[in-house]
């Protein structure tokens, strides 16, 4: 390998890129580049749909509630002082991997005095885009839901 000899010492930085070139094939050979190749077409899925829903959320009776309501459709919320009857009506979009396996939506209505003066939840119940799913009729204290 030749060296570059700059008065009487040879240069370090000259001597990486004689080095450097050597490596790469320099030894007085043409090198061509070969052109860019496409990159190839891509393996993944396209971007999973959501699906989005309507959902009403509705507590039915009448007067003030002992208990918040407490519910869940997309986001959580409560209603610490809420009169009946009450709704709530949201929005709740789905990916696609939720709509395989479901997005759990509840209602707990909290609790309001039967006649004999004893707490009970009230009648509650679960719309998505205007269809009934969900009551807690029989006694339930909640209704609940999986949306898909």
């Amino acid at each position: 390998m030749p060296k570059l000899i700059l008065n009487g010492r040879v240069s370090g930085l000259l001597a990486g890129v004689v080095l450097t070139v050597a490596a790469c094939g320099g030894n007085g050979e043409t090198v061509s580049a070969s052109p860019p190749t496409a990159a190839p077409p891509s393996t993944r899925s396209p971007a999973p749909q959501t699906a989005t829903h309507e959902v009403t959320l509705e507590v039915n009776g009448k007067g003030k509630l002992y208990q918040p309501i407490a519910y869940y459709a997309g986001a959580d919320g409560t209603e610490p002082d809420a009169t009946l009857p009450w709704k709530k009506t949201v929005t709740v979009e789905l990916t696609g991997a939720e709509q395989k396996v479901g997005s759990l939506i509840f209602l707990i209505p909290g609790s309001v005095r039967d006649s004999n003066g004893m707490l009970k939840p009230p009648k509650c119940r679960i719309l998505v885009d205007g269809k009934e799913v969900a009551t807690n009729d029989g006694g339930k204290n909640m209704c609940k839901h999986t949306l898909k």
